[in-house]
């Protein structure tokens, strides 16, 4: 009888542990790709499944457009696209990772789709084209308000009143239920603006690219992108990418214009972006297409430096392979431009083991990268 109870009991005990093996998930986003709302939460549950998902092995290539929160959530801080990265070890204890794109829109809609209407989101609402945000008394120091984005314009600040007279100082702080209204200027207008002083602007106090984006500032390869912000978590576009390469070569574009036909022509980065055509930095012509106001990805970045690179002559020597984990894939030239950018000490992963290849470049990383190679031209010896 006794043999028969253990033989029972660990029938029972090996019947358990099938079940729960068999219960037992991998890690695995629900979508490869899926949009959230401006200004609105989502739960880590949601969107990967699996068994025992720790926060703190899922990172955010772009936090200022998705941001990973402490108690599971993500948080949509801005328009624009981020790569969502999982690691962890499976059950033959091998180091795995997973990958899942987030776009961060307006009521779930593209810019094109919304502008002119009125679609209406959590505490944000798009109205005639022009942006109005309601915040709660207590709440809504200006750094905290939500990023907006529209294309082909800047924000140029926050206003009292529809008029725009009476702009909000970035440090001022509401008592009572209070409407907002924004104040837009186009890419051309921000970029002909004269910025000089870098120290003006109080958005990189503490930040960890403050010394590249005032090193930069002063080289005049950058503006900011409204009074007293540079922006450093906004993301750059092909267009101005392009722009801040033509200024950093000091190229002569006078009388330049691209026969590409997206691209506008007049526009600030017209004559840019046929000087790079013309001097093969830029070779992704797509179709007849450049895609100016895409927003230019690090992979992308390490293609256009590398091709200036080799447009001025430095030679170099590539000894080091950075063996990033989310390079497979990629084309040879791709390779060999990050590879380039690495040994030269120009441009580094987002981690030692992930480069970020389709991630969007923020203007921060792209200052970092300008004085990277700034100070590579200074140490080189021709």
């Amino acid at each position: 009888m006794k043999k028969i109870v253990i033989m029972s009991v660990l029938c029972v005990m090996l019947l358990t542990s099938i079940c729960f093996a068999a219960l037992k998930k991998e890690p695995a986003f629900l979508l490869e790709k899926f949009k959230m709302k401006l200004g609105v939460d989502q739960s880590i549950g949601a969107i990967i499944r699996g068994t025992d998902i720790k926060v703190d092995n899922l990172v955010s290539s772009n936090p200022g457009v998705v941001r990973v929160m402490p108690d599971g959530y993500l948080k949509a801080v801005s328009t624009g696209i981020s790569t969502l990265t999982y690691k962890y070890t499976n059950s033959n204890d091998e180091a795995k990772e997973i990958y899942c794109f987030v776009e961060v829109t307006v009521n779930d809609a593209t810019y094109d789709e919304v502008i002119g209407t009125k679609a209406e989101t959590i505490n944000i609402m798009l109205d005639l084209g022009e942006y109005k945000i309601q915040i709660e008394s207590g709440k809504g120091a200006i750094p905290n308000i939500p990023v907006i984005k529209k294309e082909n314009y800047v924000l140029e600040g926050w206003y009292k009143e529809p008029e725009l007279e009476n702009k909000v100082a970035s440090n001022e702080r509401f008592s009572k239920d209070t409407v907002l209204y924004s104040k837009w200027i186009t890419l051309e207008e921000s970029e002909n603006k004269i910025r000089p002083n870098s120290a003006e602007y109080d958005d990189i106090n503490e930040h960890w690219a403050r010394n590249a984006i005032e090193t930069v500032t002063a080289l005049g390869l950058f503006n900011g992108v409204e009074d007293r912000k540079f922006g450093p978590e906004i993301t750059m576009s092909r267009a101005m990418a392009v722009t801040v390469i033509g200024r950093l070569a000091k190229a002569n574009v006078e009388g330049k214009e691209s026969k590409v036909s997206d691209v506008v022509s007049g526009s600030y980065y017209d004559s840019y972006v046929a000087w790079a055509v013309e001097n093969k930095i830029v070779n992704d012509i797509d179709g007849d297409k450049f895609r100016p106001n895409d927003p230019i990805t690090r992979e992308e970045v390490a293609m256009y430096m590398k091709n200036y690179i080799d447009y001025c002559g430095y030679k170099y020597e590539i000894k080091l392979d950075p063996s990033y984990k989310d390079t497979k894939g990629l084309s040879e030239d791709a390779l060999d431009a990050i590879a380039a950018l690495y040994n030269l000490q120009i441009m580094q992963g987002l981690s030692v083991e992930d480069f970020g290849p389709k991630a969007s470049a923020t203007r921060a990383q792209m200052a970092q990268i300008f004085y990277n190679f700034n100070n590579f031209v200074n140490k080189y010896k021709v």
